[in-house]
C-alpha cells in the first residue's frame, strides 16, 4: 500500500503555474494569474501560501475546468 502525501500550497500553486504555462504558450505564469485563473485575489492567494492553507475548492474547480488530474496538482510527485 502506497502512503500519498499532500503537496504544500506553494507546490500546489507551481503545478498550476506549469499546467497554465503548457497550455498558454510556454509564458512565464506569475501567483496573480493562477489566483486569477482559480477565481480568487492575488491577496487571498498570498495568504493562503503564507498559512499553507490551500484553496481546495476552487482547484478542483480548476481541474475539472481544465481536465487536469487532481492527483497531478496535489499530491506529491515522489510517492
Amino acid at each position: 500500500m502506497s502512503m500519498y502525501e499532500l503537496c504544500s500550497t506553494r507546490e500546489m500553486i507551481e503545478n498550476i503555474k506549469d499546467v497554465l504555462s503548457l497550455r498558454l504558450g510556454e509564458r512565464v505564469v506569475f501567483d496573480r494569474d493562477v489566483a486569477r485563473e482559480i477565481g480568487v485575489t492575488e491577496v487571498n492567494i498570498a495568504t493562503r501560501i503564507k498559512r499553507d492553507s490551500p484553496p481546495l475548492k476552487e482547484i478542483l474547480l480548476f481541474c475539472a475546468k481544465w481536465r487536469v488530474d487532481v492527483k497531478s496538482i496535489t499530491i506529491k510527485k515522489s510517492c
